[in-house]
């Protein structure tokens, strides 16, 4: 056996062992008159003439000539009021000049205007069809042993025992690696010399499936897995060329991983 299989080997050996575990009145004078104006106030009082004056501004006025004489102030009878005709004002709220005719005419109220007809409603876009739902991504096709694909990428170096004991899977940087089948991590780290980040998992029986060169890993010991789980990130740890080594053994021993893959 290689001195490379026979590292990993020891290895797998090894990691199986470990994952078992808000006035007043005004006053008023007396005076007494002269007896000259008291003889002289005997005599019939001349009353003034009181002009007649129109109905609304009637009244009677009484003036005692003996005192205003003797006092030498002239007495003139009130100014007859106005008997014009009242003047007659315009239609109120109408500036135009007065006129007859503009009494008889009645005002006419201002034309109401016709309200502005509303804007027609622009004609509604056809409802476009919906766009179609992406459809759902493919199952991995699995073999009838439940394993499927760990990786995209074209197989680059087959099986050939003893120098490679798996097959090589070309990729890019950070592309997926997915478990195979369902099954317990064992180991995840660094693994021997030519392997890089390595990723080991146990299946049923005594079938486990080994994924190397990874650039990152995704995964811990004694972690479960499913079939298509992310368990690593692709990548050239170990290697000269980005790419995924991938191992299936049983019982130890190294199986071509083509014979139990599904079918490309």
């Amino acid at each position: 056996m290689p001195m490379f299989d026979r590292r990993l080997a020891a290895f797998v050996t090894a990691a199986l062992l470990a994952g078992c575990a808000a006035p007043g009145p005004a006053p008023v004078e007396s005076r007494t008159r002269p007896p000259a104006v008291a003889a002289r106030s005997a005599q019939p009082k001349p009353v003034a003439p009181v002009s007649a004056a129109p109905a609304a501004q009637a009244v009677a006025v009484e003036v005692e000539s003996a005192p205003v004489r003797s006092s030498g102030l002239q007495v003139r009878p009130l100014d007859p009021a106005p008997t014009g005709p009242a003047p007659r004002g315009g239609p109120a709220g109408v500036k135009r000049p007065y006129a007859d005719t503009a009494m008889a005419e009645p005002s006419s109220p201002p034309a109401e205007q016709a309200p502005a007809p509303a804007p027609a409603a622009p004609d509604a876009a056809p409802p476009s069809a919906a766009d179609p739902a992406p459809k759902p991504a493919e199952p991995a096709a699995v073999s009838s042993s439940g394993f499927a694909w760990p990786a995209r990428g074209r197989v680059v170096q087959g099986f050939s025992a003893p120098r490679s004991m798996g097959i090589s899977i070309a990729g890019s940087p950070g592309d997926p690696v997915s478990a195979a089948a369902d099954g317990r991590v064992i180991f995840s780290g660094p693994g021997p010399r030519g392997y890089g980040n390595l990723v080991i998992v146990k299946h049923d029986g005594e079938t486990l499936s080994v994924y190397a060169h990874n650039r990152a890993l995704s995964v811990k010991e004694g972690q479960s897995v499913k079939r298509g789980q992310k368990v690593a990130e692709l990548g050239s740890s170990g290697t000269d060329a980005p790419k995924l080594h991938f191992e299936i053994r049983k019982s130890g021993k190294p199986v071509d991983p083509q014979k139990i893959l599904p079918p490309r």
